[in-house]
């Protein structure tokens, strides 16, 4: 099984998972990152040498046997980190300065939690925004980017459904249903992840500079290409097990029969999680990918209901998070004597998760204004919560 730590076993050599590198240690890892190395390749080598200036420092000085003799290093490696060495980051510095990007390792606190379960997950991320412990229950939604009315309608639907429900959405910021889905997610105020392709400077698609910006204050944007790095094609497949690996499962939305969405429904099979597909028009092409995904046993999707009752019978549940980090199991609401037959029925409608008002309407069959007002009378006596968009939970 593959090794899910950073560094080697080698404690005198290797700092604790926990350490927090100097400034200096994370302009090393900065000038690695420019390398281009797979995870599983960055992995091998820090494995041998620990550390970024370890390795860097070796290549400087010319000592290329070593270099050679280490498991994934190849002549062109060598030259890349000899490149790498002296490279002048400054400008790479200054994006992250003034775009607020970090660079978050794995052993870091503020690393994405789900990523640590995949096989190859990446030694570090380039992060602008914020991760939660909340987004560990996220959803990926994906498909083409030449989608149709119907199928930006139903990213859009969707991403706003599950958000209602405190998922949050993963996709890939792309032109189509990436870009649907993530603005779904945001017109619900829940929040949304976005996987580039590119360094978290670059404004790819131009078009979706906006939309990149107010992700980044509802969730956020994350790479494993540096600052300055400009998208190519081979990054796209590469950062879609990010996709797939944040999330719990993977909706596929439209996509064509060679799609990248039906690379990131293969990485989610690989890891682990469920996959989902929306049918379509059987006359469009942009149907074919998703239709072959449901011939196969993919989770035919309808409605969020149908995502939320399959996460919920792999047994993952959408339960809170103890302050100590560990599940509990949400107890169901009995009447309580404190509160009026009116404000009772608002109360039992309510759920740990946090639920939209026009949800609690029709559960509690009431009109939305009245439940508006009952729900500020729940806040006055702490037992409910209200959260951005509309939403409420209920307080234990």
């Amino acid at each position: 099984m593959m090794e899910t730590t950073l560094f080697s076993a080698d404690t005198d050599a290797a700092p604790p998972q926990n350490s927090t590198p100097t400034d200096a240690a994370r302009e090393d890892w900065l000038r690695l990152a420019f390398v281009g190395l797979t995870a599983g390749r960055c992995r091998q080598m820090l494995q041998f040498w620990h550390q970024p200036a370890a390795v860097l420092n070796a290549a400087q000085a010319g000592r290329e046997a070593e270099l050679l003799a280490t498991p994934g290093i190849t002549p062109t490696t060598v030259e890349r980190l000899r490149d790498a060495a002296t490279r002048d980051i400054a400008k790479a510095l200054a994006a992250m300065e003034e775009r607020d990007i970090r660079l978050v390792l794995e052993g870091d606190g503020d690393y994405p939690g789900a990523l640590r379960s995949i096989a190859d997950p990446p030694p570090y991320l380039f992060v602008r925004g914020n991760v939660e412990t909340r987004d560990e229950t996220a959803v990926a939604i994906v498909g083409t980017r030449h989608a149709t009315e119907y199928g930006r309608s139903v990213a859009s639907k969707l991403a706003s459904e599950l958000s209602h429900r405190g998922v949050t959405i993963v996709s890939g910021l792309a032109r189509g249903i990436d870009t649907a889905a993530h603005q779904g997610a945001l017109d619900a105020g829940g929040r949304t992840f976005a996987v580039c392709g590119c360094g978290l400077d670059v404004n790819y698609p131009a078009d979706n500079k906006n939309l990149a910006a107010q992700i980044t204050h509802s969730g956020a944007t994350l790479s494993e290409f540096p600052p300055t790095v400009q998208p190519e094609s081979w990054h796209f497949p590469v950062r879609n097990r990010i996709i797939s690996g944040l999330s719990l499962g993977v909706i596929v939305v439209e996509a064509a029969e060679r799609s990248g969405a039906l690379i990131t429904s293969d990485f989610a099979l690989e890891q682990g999680r469920e996959v989902f597909a929306v049918p379509g028009n059987i006359f469009k092409t942009q149907s074919r990918g998703a239709h072959a995904l449901i011939k196969q046993g993919a989770t035919l999707v309808e409605s969020a209901d149908d995502i939320i009752t399959a996460l919920n019978n792999r047994a993952l549940p959408f339960a809170q998070l103890e302050e100590a980090g560990r599940v509990k199991e949400s107890a169901p609401p009995t009447v309580r004597p404190d509160l009026s037959a009116v404000e009772n029925r608002v109360y039992l409608a309510l759920e740990v998760d946090p639920r939209h008002i026009d949800d609690l309407a029709a559960a509690a069959n009431m009109g939305a204004a009245e439940v508006n007002s009952t729900l500020v009378m729940l806040e006055l006596k702490g037992v409910a919560r209200r959260s951005p968009g509309g939403m409420f939970a209920r307080v234990e």
